[in-house]
């Protein structure tokens, strides 16, 4: 399986150095607020989140779906499990969905993704107040993950979007491929995952593409698994290159630990805490929940929790 370790990195150095679409700061700066539907950039799952959001070769849970539709193929029970992400200024992000495994087939999930932006008061060209409205973005996502060899796995999603600002709305289908390598002999876990390719989203009169993003990761347990360490490198079409380290350390069986932190290269513009996260997780029998809490800085925390259950 020599071959895989060569094509992985292969795969990851041309994602990271692709002439297309130049990693300089000052080119991706430019691109911000470029891409429509940024609600797909928002991570799922509190573990993931508690770890620096640094899940792409880490993940084999129902939160896969979004980390890395690969990891899913390592799961052997069905699962249904839900988030609750309380955002800024009255958003709420919130994340649903069931694994179902097929044997030898692979494993599919279909999982739901909705962000509220609360009430809006509606306002005329003159300032005047009208009747309240409540948009909102939603993504039904269709996901399914195989082992090719006991050690190497793929997967892939179908996304279909909408977002409704008023009485105005827009549609888009989007895919993520990914990929996963189990290191044999080893601790060492390899993950990559391409996101969001897909149409381009028009609202009233004017298209935006997708926010395209490529995740690279690596995981490493130690300690008889009492320790796992993973860090995850972003490369966003639309924003900073950023490095997602996490850790988790599981002190007694049904408890874990987690904490993490996110840098962009172009810096961490909130505030030195920016960035910073930790968690807490609980597994009792068949179920697990967990809570994360992450630092934006001068724009404050946010909190997610997320349960799953197995059958």
């Amino acid at each position: 399986m020599n071959y895989l370790w060569k094509i992985w990195a292969i795969v990851s150095l041309g994602i990271l150095i692709f002439p297309g679409v130049s990693l300089s700061q000052e080119n991706i700066n430019e691109n911000v607020g470029t891409r429509g539907l940024g609600f797909l950039k928002i991570g799922v799952g509190a573990e993931a989140i508690g770890m620096g959001e640094s899940h792409v070769a880490f993940s084999q849970n129902l939160f896969a779906s979004y980390w890395n539709p690969a990891g899913l193929s390592l799961m052997q029970r069905a699962q249904l499990g839900f988030m609750h992400n309380r955002w800024f200024a009255g958003i709420n992000h919130e994340f649903v969905g069931y694994v179902h495994p097929l044997g030898a087939f692979g494993v599919v999930a279909t999982t739901f993704s909705y962000l509220s932006y609360g009430e809006l008061d509606r306002r005329d060209a003159e300032g005047n107040k009208g009747k309240p409205f409540r948009p909102y973005d939603l993504a039904i996502i269709l996901s399914y993950g195989r082992k090719f060899t006991s050690d190497f796995a793929m997967g892939a999603n179908v996304k279909f979007l909408r977002e409704q600002i008023d009485d105005k709305t827009a549609q888009a289908i989007a895919f993520d491929f990914g990929g996963r390598y189990d290191v044999p002999n080893s601790q060492l876990t390899l993950g990559v995952n391409l996101q969001n390719f897909g149409t381009k989203v028009k609202f009233v009169e004017e298209s935006f593409a997708l926010p395209l993003n490529v995740k690279v990761g690596v995981a490493y347990k130690l300690l008889d698994n009492s320790i796992a360490v993973a860090a995850d490198l972003n490369r966003p079409w639309d924003n900073d290159v950023n490095l997602g380290l996490g850790i988790e350390y599981t002190p007694i069986t049904p408890f874990h630990l987690r904490s993490g932190y996110r840098y962009s290269v172009g810096g961490n513009d909130l505030g030195a805490v920016s960035g910073v996260t930790a968690g807490l997780g609980l597994s009792i029998e068949s179920y697990q929940i967990d809570y994360a809490f992450v630092s934006f800085g001068e724009l404050g925390p946010t909190h997610r929790v997320s349960v799953l259950a197995n059958f």
